[in-house]
């Protein structure tokens, strides 16, 4: 039976790798994107790829593409959850802060992915019950970088605590996760490569939560 990979922000280059990625691998890729399908469909030219329009800052248009999704598959094994943000439109320091550039970030890096995992969940329980989140070093509390969008690092840090908090929640029913910061544009192909390695293999000590980079390093969050 194919295992199935629903990928949202496809359009980008980094997630057109990952799709690319995974088909390669024999997957069933559901992509996702907020952009109209054909301004980037003819980067895949295999039928194992369905291509679905949503914007995850959009609770309809999420539950309107899960409902197409639905139409293809019964079930999701790995759900992975790509961003899209306000990074490089903000300067940095709270002194410069926006409000709304705060709030595109948090609509789409932090609660994006909520309304996404929250409309997948009846299709993941038959399946590998696995999340993946991206996110970005510039959110770790841990680490305290100084020069990011302040709206943007901030986004990112909420998304660290919805992990966190899913988790909690959800490992409880048998659900795994893995946090991932992908590389730089020229490491897109090895990146995706990394990431489709890492978000399919096993770990020994699930309960710890754990976010790595493209290298394989660990990033405190």
């Amino acid at each position: 039976m194919d295992q199935i990979v629903l990928i949202t922000e496809a359009h980008h280059p980094w997630g057109r790798a990952l799709v690319r990625e995974f088909a390669q691998k024999g997957w069933r890729v559901m992509a996702c994107s907020p952009v109209s399908v054909e301004m980037f469909q003819d980067a895949f030219d295999t039928d194992r790829i369905h291509i679905f329009t949503m914007d995850m800052r959009s609770r309809e248009s999420v539950q309107q593409a899960v409902e197409r999704i639905q139409e293809q598959t019964s079930r999701v094994d790995l759900l992975v959850c790509g961003t899209l943000s306000s990074q490089g439109k903000e300067s940095a320091g709270i002194a410069n802060m926006s409000a709304d550039l705060v709030l595109e970030d948090y609509q789409a890096n932090a609660l994006g992915p909520i309304r996404v995992i929250e409309a997948c969940l009846p299709l993941m329980d038959h399946g590998l019950r696995r999340i993946a989140l991206l996110s970005d070093v510039q959110g770790s509390l841990g680490l305290g970088l100084s020069g990011a969008g302040t709206g943007y690092a901030m986004s990112k840090a909420a998304l660290h605590m919805a992990y966190t908090m899913l988790h909690g929640d959800l490992g409880r029913k048998g659900f795994t996760f893995r946090l991932f910061e992908p590389g730089p544009e020229p490491e897109t192909e090895v990146s995706a490569e990394a990431a489709a390695a890492y978000f399919t293999g096993s770990r020994e000590d699930e309960e710890r939560m754990v976010m790595l980079d493209w290298r394989g390093q660990e990033v405190p969050l």
